[in-house]
This record gives structure tokens, sequence and C-alpha cells, in this order.
């Protein structure tokens, strides 16, 4: 089984010991010598397993290879001010070769260790004692300039950079397989542990994301969006990281198996004919064979995998693929089969439907037909995403305008959640405005200040709701 280990970790704490060791001792010193060993051990080993090593700064946040590094109590001292070494140099990223050798690494943190020297941009000078060194495998360059500002925007992209990654993830993932190359799973690993890390951080800003029309693929969007809010669910049923990672990864790829389906019929605008729809159903077998041909697969998780094949039985098997004898659909299908029917309602992503609010999806789950979907499952859906889920428009019988920011924690007020107001009463906007509780009430008169009226599209106003959401 994959590792929900985070594998970036081990290499910037041995980066920072070897630097923190070559500020207080001469290179030929003991200490001196373990650190760089160290370093260059943990850097095989990402190298090779993974065929590349990057390291970003991105705020307050730090990523290898796309993987958000999750600073704890244990490591978060040494990580912090490795964090601030880089960034005393300009640093905002590192990329380092397979071919990278023990004297580049030397070379290259021998010379943050030191400090910058005054008067001459500190990334610049870097760069050319690198190249006077004859370091030309291991690159630095600057911060990102989207990750520069408040603790909120910087936590929006991060979450955004996370979605990104992922949805090229799944884009090349499953177009690689379809042209018969190996794919390995370690680089789908890293995908799935950023957004369960993502979730768990930040929740309200990761399902903000489902809201994205920036990607020209619905299919690929579609599998990181039933991702997310399948890691979401799980998160609020009170599963671990590693059942997280299981059910992120299920999630991510439950629909490979459409991969082998000619894309007219995916793409068909409205209803499909009996062959074409007997071609479609078969995505769940396709997907369970297809797994198989992953690189790596004997490690892929058995929950993971069994899942692909069964998010379409449905609870009571009516579904498909049709079963011999009587089984219980497992319990990160029944997630995926809702997450799934979720994301479809409101997105681009079913040519058979028009996309609806959030909220009308929500109402639609609520009231499927017996057996369609697992009824305690269905219910804490519907309570983690409130009657007006996160990202959804609204209007407010103030007249105001709002974007819906987190669901209200009680269950019994789930159509009074949190409000950020972007425009007033009189239709100026007013950007990122005050959040308001829409359980808060008139202390004279003991009715409530505000209630959401209705929904609304919001690109008929052309507004972006994920900007608002952080």
């Amino acid at each position: 089984m994959m590792s929900s280990q985070h594998p970036g970790t081990g290499i910037l704490s041995a980066m920072y010991g070897a630097v923190r060791a070559l500020q207080l001792y001469p290179l030929e010193n003991e200490v001196v010598k373990r650190g760089l060993v160290e370093v260059k051990e943990q850097a095989d080993s990402i190298l090779k397993l993974e065929g590349g090593l990057s390291i970003w700064v991105a705020g307050n946040y730090m990523f290898v290879n796309d993987l958000q590094v999750k600073l704890d109590l244990h490591d978060y001292a040494s990580l912090s001010a490795f964090r601030e070494v880089l960034r005393s140099h300009g640093v905002g990223r590192m990329e380092a070769s397979p071919k990278s050798s023990a004297e580049d690494w030397q070379a290259f943190l021998t010379l943050i260790a030191a400090d910058p020297e005054p008067g001459q941009p500190p990334l610049e000078a870097l760069q050319a004692e690198l190249q006077k060194n004859g370091v030309s495998r291991i690159s630095v360059g600057p911060p990102s300039a989207m990750f520069e500002g408040s603790d909120a925007q910087q936590s929006a992209e991060a979450a955004r950079h996370t979605y990104t990654r992922s949805v090229k993830v799944a884009r090349d993932m499953m177009e690689g397989l379809v042209l018969g190359k190996a794919i390995g799973a370690r680089r789908a690993e890293r995908a799935v542990l950023a957004v369960v890390d993502q979730v768990l951080q930040e929740p309200a800003t990761m399902l903000g994301m489902l809201t994205l029309r920036d990607f020209d693929d619905h299919s690929y969007v579609h599998s990181v969006n039933v991702a997310i809010l399948s890691v979401a669910l799980g998160d609020y049923l009170g599963f671990n990281r590693e059942q997280l990672f299981e059910l992120g990864f299920a999630a991510l790829f439950h629909d490979i198996g459409k991969v082998l389906i000619p894309p007219a019929v995916l793409n068909k605008m409205g209803w499909l004919n009996d062959e074409e729809w007997r071609l479609v159903s078969q995505h769940p077998d396709f997907g369970l064979l297809m797994m198989f041909s992953v690189e790596g697969s004997e490690d892929l998780p058995y929950r993971a995998m069994l899942a692909v094949y069964e998010h379409h039985m449905k609870p009571d098997l009516s579904g498909y693929p049709r079963v011999i004898r009587r089984r219980r659909q497992g319990l990160f299908a029944r997630i995926i089969a809702l997450t799934e029917a979720y994301d479809a309602a409101i997105s681009n992503y079913s040519k058979q439907f028009l996309p609806c609010s959030p909220d009308e999806a929500i109402r639609q789950l609520r009231e499927a037909e017996t057996g369609a979907y697992d009824a305690v499952i269905t219910r804490a859906f519907v309570n983690m995403m409130g009657i007006f889920p996160v990202a959804t428009l609204v209007i407010l019988d103030t007249g105001e305008m709002g974007v819906v920011v987190a669901p209200n924690p009680n269950p019994k007020s789930l159509s009074r959640p949190l409000v950020r107001i972007i425009a007033n009463s009189d239709g100026e906007r007013v950007g990122d405005g005050p959040i308001r509780d829409l359980t808060e009430r008139d202390p004279e008169t003991n009715q409530y200040r505000r209630s959401i009226a209705r929904s609304t599209d919001p690109e008929r106003y052309g507004i972006s709701v994920a900007d608002h959401v952080a």
C-alpha cells in the first residue's frame, strides 16, 4: 500500500541541518560531512522515485514536487527557519536534476549558508555564484508573484495551485494510458495527498475551487472535483488521513475507464441510444482493468480499486455493473456515487443535462428516489454542505449580494450559512466585504437581520465566486 507520509519533510530537514552545520563548522568537520551525505541521500531517493526535485517557497507555504509540506510542532521551527534562509537569498524555487552531484549540493548549500552580500540583489548574486562554481544541475528562481499578499490570498492561491496541478495529473495519467505509456502511480499519489492536505487545512477554500471554469476538458476537472468532495465528506465522517488518501485516490480515478470510450459518445449532446449506453455502462469494468495496468498497481489501495468498479452499482444494486451474487456496495463507492452526482449536477460535465445551482443540486439529492444513494451518507453530505453550499451566489432579502463561505455548523440552521457580502443593497460592488452570520437576529424584534431570498447564476454577473471564498 502506498504511504501517505509526506515525502518532502525529509529533504527539507536534511537541507536545513546541513546549512546549520555549515554555518557553525568548516567543511572538514564530521557533522558537516554527515549533513551533506544525508542531503544527497534524501535527494537521490526523491529523484529516483519521481525523476525530479523541485522546492517552492510560496508565502508561508512550502511545496516539494508540487505537494504542500505541512509544518507540525515537531519540525515547525527548523522548516520555518530554512524557509527564511531561502527567502534571505531571494529564492522562491529551487530545482535539482537527477544528475546533480554531491559537489553540486555542497556548493549550493555552502552558498546559501552564508549571509547575502549587501548592496546587490541576493538572487542574482546567488545565481552568479552557482554559475561561477560550475553548478548547472541545481537552479534557483524568484518567488511566484501569485503567492504574495495576505494569508487569505496565499491560502486561496495555494488551493488553486493544488487544484490546477491535480487536473494536470489526471489529464496526463489518463491520456498516457490511452497512448499505452507506462504510467507510474507515484505522481498520482502526490496529487491525492496534496488534495487531502488542502482539504484538511482549508476545506471551504477547496470547495470553492469547484466553481472554477478555467479548464477546457470537463472530464479531468470533474475527477478532481469528485476527489475534493469525497475527501471533504470522508473527513466529515471521521476518516483518518490514510483512509482519506485511499478515498481520494479512488475518487480521482473513478471514471478512468471512460478513456476507452470514443469521445463522440462521451460528448454526445442529448440522450444516448441503446448501443451507446451499453458502451458507457462498461466504463467501471474498463476502469478496474486499467488500474491493474498502472505501473506499481500491486501497491494501489484495494478499496480504491474496488470503488472504481462499484461506484455506479447503487445501494440496492439496481445500477451497473450488474451482479450475480448479492453484495453490499462498498463505503468508498457509496461516497463517490453521491459526490459524483453532485458535481455532475452543478457543472458542464454532463452532456445530457444543463447545470443547476448548488442549492438546487442539494435539493435533488435530498429528494432522490429511495435506493439511488445511501441515506446516511446523503444526510451527512447535506449537513456538511448546507442547503446553500460553499460558493453559492445568493441574493439576500436586504438587497445585498453575497457568496456563501461556510455552512452553519448547526444542523437545524442549514439554510443560514455564513455569507460574504460582495455588493450592497444599492447594487454597488464592495469587493470582499464583511462576512455575515445569517443566524444573527435583531435584538429588538428578534427577527433575522438577513435571510437568503434566492440563489443566482454568477456568470450572469461576471463573478468568479472562488475568488471570494477564502
